[in-house]
């Protein structure tokens, strides 16, 4: 049953099919819906979302591999498996299937178990892969908020001591604002900040204006004009900002109209009453030059040199003032300088924040010298109870040695090396892939990444690849099962020395009308079950059961000499347990039993659902042997019987008429001259 309400749309426009599999189904517990065209069942899609497209391949209007086409590369549906049902079994079908989005391809008629087991694999992939999905949705949500965070970097000013004891950036970008504007009188002062990808600018939200003896006109058009600029982004050249980022020069603009008002700011600020403007670029390190190659390596922030760009406006008209200038270009020094320790300050904080690797510094003795403060859960001991001890004083010995060993090594050779295992944290074995990477030529940084998912991941799948192996081993001989993962297609193999036996109950039909169904097939599966232990006792090849029919051969995949003594002493004991279980049934419950020797070809055919059979000449004999023997006897071919006679117990039956061979000599199997086979 499945495990909870799952919705199925079920698309074919065949009904009696569409019904049927409905019927099931829902019988199964799922809920279902119905489409008869490629019409309705978009219709029904639309309306709501199945969990999953059991779809026919053979659509009237339009065939079910376009319509799943059509799913596939919509957003909306992309992502609801869809598992094709076909009643022609094509090689090329499945492949269509596949590249037209489908998940599976069942054949119809259909096996229930088979059709609830596959929906159900996928339903379990596709909660997996919608689980992945908001994992790494979550993941990116992280990442934006570590984004913004650098966006927002803390940054201290050092040209006074307010400025220098600044908590963060902005703090120290609206001190420095208000302390150049009430020391140089200017009125108003803004900060524009690269975007991350240091394509253009944008406003920085500390801002600061001299109010004193401004009246409320004039600060209501000083507000309007910041939430004006608030909105905008400046490209390289554009208007003050631009200009000053673009050159990496301070730019004094002694009137307003001297640039060009691109974005109609300019025009807000003259509402303003300001007349002059000065902007300067805040530059890491104090350098004004394009960062080398590695300056930029060691910056995990934008890559743009310019970190900001303040920019001041005043009420009057100024000509260039140099004190001026050099002040506010010392302050901008102190920025850049301060911006880029806090930068860097913060991003690594962000960064070991969203770490979860345990981080360590060891010497070649194993002490700990130092951890570096990750977001880990997955630590041995608490940090400060590390520090100073040893890794024999803290590990299992076998992984303190294997640690310990690959530092040495790191040390030695100045190479990176890698090593993984597991340490019991927690009542939990923890899985770690640890890289050591030498310092210096007495200490290592020893950096550990928890693998236990994976770990978890490849057990989970070493376990299925076995189950996988037992369940192939369990329909195909072992031979044939190796030679067809290796080279997979058809294997066929002729066999000059090989006896089939064909098995029937009888008096099974008149059994199955008086028991129910599954009562039925419980004893057929108790009869079968019983056979299948003496052919694996005999060391026999069961070839398939065909309702109430058992075939086996002997001599094959692996030829021996005593195939034919072999299959006699599987047809008697076969008698001999079919006895015990009439007895037990009350029952005229019997069995007919048909041998032949001779040539044959086995192997397997076809690209699904594998089979090791058999073919050719001598298989229809045997079938011919058991259809025209008598109910608790085992009739045998004169090719069987020459292999026989010496140790087996024979009536002779005489010449028979046999369908599709004319006459033929055949004999009755007794028994045998050694004794009873009831022990095998």
């Amino acid at each position: 049953m499945a495990s909870k309400k799952v919705e199925l749309l079920v698309v074919d426009d065949t009904q009696d099919d569409l019904c049927l599999l409905a019927a099931i189904l829902t019988e199964q517990g799922y809920i279902i819906r119905q489409a008869v065209s490629e019409q309705m069942a978009l219709r029904a899609i639309n309306t709501k979302l199945p969990d999953l497209i059991l779809l026919s391949s053979s659509l009237t209007e339009i065939n079910g591999y376009e319509l799943c086409t059509q799913l596939k590369g919509d957003d909306q549906t992309c992502d609801i498996p869809v598992i094709f049902i076909s009643a022609v079994d094509d090689v090329s079908a499945p492949v269509k299937a596949f590249a037209a989005g489908g998940v599976d391809y069942i054949i119809q008629p259909f096996h229930t178990q088979e059709v609830i087991a596959r929906i159900e694999n996928q339903l379990t992939l596709a909660r997996q892969q919608s689980s992945l999905r908001e994992r790494v949705a979550q993941l990116e949500q992280e990442s934006k908020e570590h984004q913004r965070a650098d966006e927002e970097v803390q940054l201290l000013l050092m040209l006074s001591q307010a400025i220098s004891a600044a908590p963060d950036f902005d703090t120290a970008l609206e001190i420095a604002l208000q302390q150049v504007c009430s020391t140089t009188g200017w009125t108003y002062g803004e900060v524009w900040i690269p975007t991350t990808d240091g394509t253009a600018l944008v406003c920085n939200p500390r801002w600061y204006y001299q109010s004193t003896e401004i009246d409320s006109t004039v600060a209501a058009a000083i507000e309007h004009f910041r939430e004006y600029s608030e909105v905008l982004t400046f490209y390289p050249g554009e208007e003050i900002p631009g200009e000053v980022w673009l050159t990496r020069q301070s730019r004094w603009i002694a009137e307003l109209s001297e640039i060009e008002d691109i974005l109609l700011r300019l025009e807000l600020a003259t509402e303003c009453g300001f007349q002059a403007g000065f902007g300067v670029p805040i530059i890491p390190i104090g350098n004004s030059q394009q960062q080398t190659e590695a300056q930029s390596s060691y910056l995990l922030s934008s890559q743009s040199p310019v970190l900001a760009v303040l920019v001041f406006f005043t009420r009057e008209i100024r000509s260039e003032d140099k004190w001026l200038r050099e002040l506010v270009n010392v302050v901008a020094t102190q920025l850049g300088t301060v911006l880029h320790q806090k930068k860097v300050q913060a991003e690594m904080k962000a960064l070991f924040a969203a770490m979860t690797d345990v981080v360590v510094v060891r010497d070649v003795s194993g002490q700990c010298l130092n951890i570096i403060p990750t977001n880990t859960a997955n630590l041995y001991k608490p940090p400060e109870a590390m520090i100073g001890r040893k890794l024999h004083d803290d590990l299992p010995p076998s992984q303190a040695d294997l640690i310990l060993n690959s530092i040495l090594e790191a040390v030695s050779t100045q190479k990176t090396v890698s090593i993984e295992y597991s340490l019991t944290i927690d009542n939990k074995e923890v899985w770690f892939a640890e890289t050591i990477s030498p310092l210096s030529i007495e200490t290592a940084i020893l950096v550990a990444h928890d693998i236990t998912d994976r770990k978890l991941a490849e057990e989970a799948l070493r376990l299925q690849q076995e189950k996988s192996e037992r369940l192939l081993l369990n329909i195909l001989p072992e031979p044939i099962a190796h030679q067809l993962k290796q080279n997979p297609g058809a294997i066929a193999e002729q066999f000059n020395e090989v006896t089939i036996m064909f098995a029937d109950l009888v008096e099974f039909t008149p059994l199955s009308a008086r028991l129910k169904p599954i009562e039925l097939v419980n004893l057929l599966n108790q009869i079968f079950s019983t056979f299948d232990k003496l052919a694996q006792k005999l060391g026999l090849e069961k070839i398939k059961t065909i309702g109430d029919a058992y075939m086996v051969a002997a001599g094959l995949p692996i030829p021996r000499p005593d195939h034919a003594q072999a299959i006699a002493q599987m047809a008697l004991a076969m008698q001999t347990a079919v006895e015990r279980f009439q007895s037990e049934l009350g029952d005229n419950l019997q069995i007919r039993i048909g041998i032949n020797t001779g040539v044959v070809v086995a192997g397997v055919i076809g690209q699904n659902k594998f089979i090791y059979d058999l073919w050719g000449d001598a298989v229809n004999i045997a079938s011919r042997m058991e259809s025209s023997s008598k109910p608790g006897s085992i009739q045998v071919t004169e090719a069987t019987y020459e292999q026989l006679k010496d140790e087996y117990v024979f009536q002779k039956r005489g010449a028979i008429n046999v369908k599709g061979k004319g006459e033929m000599v055949t004999y009755w199997l007794v028994g045998s001259q050694l004794g009873v086979i009831g022990a095998v």
